[in-house]
C-alpha cells in the first residue's frame, strides 16, 4: 500500500509543524472488524488543521486513508510506531506517541 498522502506530508521535513511540534495526530476507529488509525492534523490549503476526533474518522473514511493496524498489534503501538518512522525522515526522535484512543 502506498502511504496516504498525509502520512507522506507529515513525514517530509521541509512541511509545518503545530505550535506543539507536532506533525500528526491520530485516532483509532474500528470498521468491518478491523482496526484504522486516522489522522486528526491534516494539511488543508497549506495550513495545518486539526480535526475532532469524529471529523477525522469521517475524513479518513471518506478519502480511503487510514492505515489499517497490522493483526495482534494495538492501536496505540501501531501509532507509536508510525510517530518513530515520521520522526526518523524529518530528521528526530519521537519522545511519545501521538495516540488519542476512543
Amino acid at each position: 500500500m502506498a502511504e496516504p498522502k498525509w502520512l507522506f506530508r507529515a513525514m517530509d521535513p521541509s512541511t509545518p509543524t503545530t505550535e506543539n511540534n507536532e506533525t500528526v495526530r491520530t485516532v483509532d476507529y474500528e470498521q468491518d472488524g478491523k482496526r484504522y488509525i486516522a489522522p486528526t492534523i491534516r494539511m488543508v490549503d497549506g495550513e495545518l488543521k486539526t480535526y475532532s476526533v469524529e471529523e477525522a474518522i469521517d475524513l479518513a473514511i471518506k478519502n480511503n486513508d487510514a492505515l489499517e493496524v497490522p493483526s495482534g498489534m494495538d492501536p496505540s503501538e501501531f501509532s507509536k510506531l508510525i510517530s518513530e518512522r515520521i520522526g526518523t525522515a524529518r530528521g528526530r526522535r519521537a519522545t511519545n506517541s501521538a495516540e488519542t484512543s476512543r
